[in-house]
């Protein structure tokens, strides 16, 4: 009964976290092949016939092309991005790599734009998925909670 409490509340902060409701907004740490399987099967069971807006980036030692012929066929947009890390491959190289496996991508290379231009274009029943590297989703977890702190201004 104990270990079953444990795991019903336990919280890992960017691993299929999801931040906000209208539009639901996910953050998911994901960085291999594995991980991106597992998102497309979360996708398939719980978010089928949605719009998507996946805002991406990865780190250059990564499996990229793969994870995105997984990932970027399912999602209505692909918002390409760089973490701000040295070892980040950057958001044009990006898309030259992967924008063959997306329906419609956007290159902007600083996240926290990448990360407007998703709200902008969802929908309250959409979805914005955060995924593709742990910094990426670090530097967004960060600005949502700052954003959503700040006063409204008029």
């Amino acid at each position: 009964d104990a270990i079953s409490r444990g795991i019903a509340s336990t919280r890992w902060p960017g691993r299929l976290e999801r931040i906000a409701a209208q539009p639901e907004i996910y953050l998911d740490g994901m960085h291999n092949p594995a991980g991106a399987r597992e998102i497309a099967a979360f996708w398939e069971q719980h978010l089928a016939g949605r719009n998507i807006h996946l805002v991406y980036a990865a780190l250059r030692d990564k499996a990229v092309d793969e994870i995105a012929g997984l990932l970027f066929p399912h999602a209505a947009t692909v918002l390409l991005t760089a973490p701000p890390q040295s070892r980040a491959l950057s958001a044009p190289a990006l898309g030259q790599m992967t924008g063959h496996h997306a329906r419609r991508f956007e290159v902007i290379p600083d996240p926290r734009e990448a990360f407007e231009r998703a709200l902008e274009l969802a929908s309250p029943g959409d979805v914005i998925f955060v995924a593709g590297s742990l910094y990426l989703v670090g530097e967004l977890r960060r600005y949502w909670i700052s954003r959503a702190a700040a006063p409204a201004t008029t």
